[in-house]
């Protein structure tokens, strides 16, 4: 009896999936990366204004650019990803970032601005949401399929949780130390968060494809049969109006609550009260995707979003801005991660990479434009009124297009 005590084979444990260790690996990194590269601009457009004497249209059209660059890397990195991996993409973006956001700090020109927003628009797409969806569709295959929605909801809730914490955060350093030297501090947070985890980790191929998704990956498209199929319109038209929505109104947000003579502390708690609402609403799209389909569920987000300009114009302070949180914060949260759901199921997920970079190519010049848009109405009509209408009235219209049924194309071919 002893012997079988001591020489007793001990009970296995079973590995855990490597492919959820680098959703919670790449998971805090995308809510450091989003929170610095992407969220800080709104926080600091104003003091850049008033320090510079640039007008608003001046500065957010730096910011237009880089995302409009950012959509056309996009596609290298979308093919990067499916022939080489996420690795060394994310490693070096992350250092090119990090030396951007300090020159970023040291700009004393409009043209030293649009130059150091060029080169973040090249390299964001190589830190965050591209590489992490890429990882999670091609680990999550066969048994591990069903948890793909789950994997992806866990990435897209650190990502909605970037603006609840470095509005704050940047808003705080600005206050104490200066728009320069905050973007200087945030530089070092931003390669600290980011550059171990990824060395360290960040190492493990997927399985291979197989038969598996092979059933439905298309492979071999042209450019010419991506465009001109119609299940890829039908999917990308609505996409990029809910992204010009998005990109308007997450840019223009602070300025416009300002120009209504609200306090900054109640602005910085409604910025914060919508990153809060977006996790809300990813913690629920898990039971109800398996319920409804994606378009539908989809369309509904759109409403969403719709209504909380509805709020913003029709309700006075600080039940309007209640108002915006929630309708917003749920409408564009759940907006990230169904977006992953309606590119795998329309193409597959046999060059994801290439065919999502494709999309956000054509989505991300609705994100380009719209700040701008935003920024010379409110310079020619003095308020922000008809802005939020035209804003308005993109959700309406991406709504109504995911309502009718998907188009049939040449985009889904099969091995």
């Amino acid at each position: 009896m002893l012997r079988g005590l001591l020489f007793k084979r001990p009970r296995l444990v079973r590995p855990v999936f490597y492919g959820w260790v680098l959703t919670w690996l790449l998971g805090p990194t995308q809510l450091v990366t989003w929170g610095v590269v992407y969220y800080t601009f709104s926080v600091l457009l104003t003091p850049m204004r008033a320090a510079m004497g640039w007008s608003s249209a001046q500065v957010t059209g730096a910011f237009s650019l880089g995302v409009l660059v950012s959509g056309a890397s996009s596609v290298l990195v979308g093919q990067w990803l499916d022939q080489r991996g996420p690795r060394l993409l994310m490693i070096g973006g992350v250092c090119l970032a990090t030396l951007l956001v300090g020159a970023w700090s040291q700009v004393r020109s409009l043209a030293g601005l649009y130059a150091v927003w060029i080169g973040l628009g090249l390299v964001t797409p190589a830190v965050t949401y591209d590489p992490a969806f890429w990882v999670v569709t091609r680990w999550f295959l066969g048994d591990q399929a069903s948890a793909r929605n789950r994997a992806v909801t866990v990435l897209t809730l650190f990502g909605g949780l970037a603006s609840t914490a470095f509005i704050p955060i940047a808003t705080a350093l600005h206050m104490a130390f200066g728009w320069r030297t905050a973007l200087q501090m945030l530089a070092v947070l931003l390669a600290a968060c980011t550059l171990v985890p990824y060395g360290l980790l960040l190492k493990g191929r997927p399985p291979p494809l197989g038969p598996i998704s092979a059933q439905h990956a298309p492979v071999g498209l042209g450019w010419n049969q991506v465009l001109r199929g119609g299940a890829f319109w039908s999917l990308t038209l609505p996409l990029m109006l809910t992204s010009g929505a998005w990109s308007a109104l997450t840019v223009h947000f602070v300025s416009y609550a300002l120009s209504r003579q609200i306090g900054a502390a109640l602005v910085a708690t409604a910025a914060a009260l919508v990153g809060v609402l977006q996790v809300v609403g990813r913690l629920g799209i898990v039971p109800l995707g398996d319920r409804f389909p994606a378009r539908r569920l989809t369309a509904v987000l759109c409403g969403f979003q719709a209504a909380a300009m509805v709020s913003l114009l029709v309700l006075p302070s600080p039940a309007g801005l209640i108002g915006y949180a929630v309708c917003f914060g749920i409408g564009h949260g759940v907006m990230t991660p169904m977006r992953v759901t309606l590119i795998a199921d329309a193409f597959g997920v046999g060059r994801y990479g290439t065919l999502a970079g494709a999309i956000k190519l054509i989505t991300t010049l609705a994100s380009a434009l719209a700040p701008v848009a935003v920024g010379m109405l409110v310079t020619s009509t003095g308020s922000y009124t008809t802005a939020l209408i035209v804003i308005m009235s993109f959700s309406l219209v991406a709504g109504a297009l995911l309502l009718r049924p998907a188009a049939a194309g040449t985009d889904k071919m099969v091995a």
